[in-house]
C-alpha cells in the first residue's frame, strides 16, 4: 500500500479544517462522535474522485449554501435526485428480522449483530435497524459479511461502504460482489480502504 506524503496529509488536515469551519457545532459534534463514519465517507469520496471521467461523471457534488425550508413535495424531488437509483431498501426492526429469518427471539438478532454477522444501527426513532439485503433468499446474512462488518466500528458506516459502487471493484457495490460470492475480494478491498489505500 503506498502511503501518502507527509506533505500531502497536511495538504489533506486543512481541507478538512476549513470544511468543518462551514459545519454547525452538533454537525461537528457528531463527526467527532463516530469517527468510523467519517474515515468511511473519505474513503468512499476518495474512491469515487480516482475513477476516469466517464464513470465519475454522472455523480454530482453538494453545494454549501444557505438553509431554507421547502415544502414536501419539493424536499422528495431534492431526495430523489440524490439517493441511488432503483428501490428503496428495506430497514427491518429486531423484531421483524428475527421473524423473517426464523430466529425465535430478538436477543437472537442482537447476538448476531455484536458477533459482526450482520449490519445494523440505531434508528432515528428508537431501537436498531436492519437492511434487509444483508440476507440471501434464505434468509442468512451474505456469506463474508462476517469479514467486513468488523473492520467498521459503525454499522452505518459500513453498511454505506458496502452499498457504495468502488472504483478499486471495478464500479461493483461490495455487497453484490458479496452475493455473487466474490468474497476474498471485497474482504481485500475493505482492508485497503480502512487502511486508506483508495486507489
Amino acid at each position: 500500500m503506498a502511503q501518502a506524503s507527509t506533505e500531502k496529509v497536511r495538504e489533506l488536515e486543512g481541507v478538512l479544517h476549513e470544511a468543518a469551519g462551514c459545519l454547525s457545532h452538533s454537525h461537528v459534534a457528531a463527526l467527532i462522535a463516530h469517527p468510523d463514519a467519517v474515515r468511511s465517507a473519505l474513503a468512499v469520496a476518495a474512491d469515487v474522485l480516482t475513477m476516469d471521467d466517464a464513470r465519475r461523471a454522472g455523480i454530482g457534488t453538494i453545494a454549501s449554501a444557505e438553509p431554507r425550508l421547502v415544502d414536501r413535495d419539493e424536499a422528495a424531488r431534492r431526495l430523489a435526485a440524490r439517493t441511488r437509483e432503483g428501490v428503496p431498501e428495506t430497514l427491518l426492526t429486531s423484531d421483524e428480522l428475527a421473524t423473517r429469518v426464523g430466529l425465535k427471539t430478538r436477543q437472537s438478532v442482537h447476538d448476531w449483530l455484536k458477533r459482526g454477522r450482520i449490519v445494523g444501527w440505531r434508528g432515528a426513532k428508537r431501537g436498531y435497524v436492519f437492511p434487509a439485503d444483508q440476507f440471501d433468499e434464505r434468509g442468512r446474512p451474505l456469506e463474508g459479511l462476517d469479514r467486513v462488518v468488523g473492520l467498521f466500528g459503525d454499522g452505518y458506516a459500513a453498511w454505506a461502504w458496502l452499498t457504495t459502487e468502488l472504483a478499486s471493484l471495478d464500479g461493483a457495490t461490495p455487497l453484490r460482489l458479496l452475493a455473487g460470492g466474490e468474497i476474498d475480494r471485497v474482504a481485500k478491498a475493505a482492508v485497503g480502504d480502512r487502511q486508506g489505500d483508495f486507489a
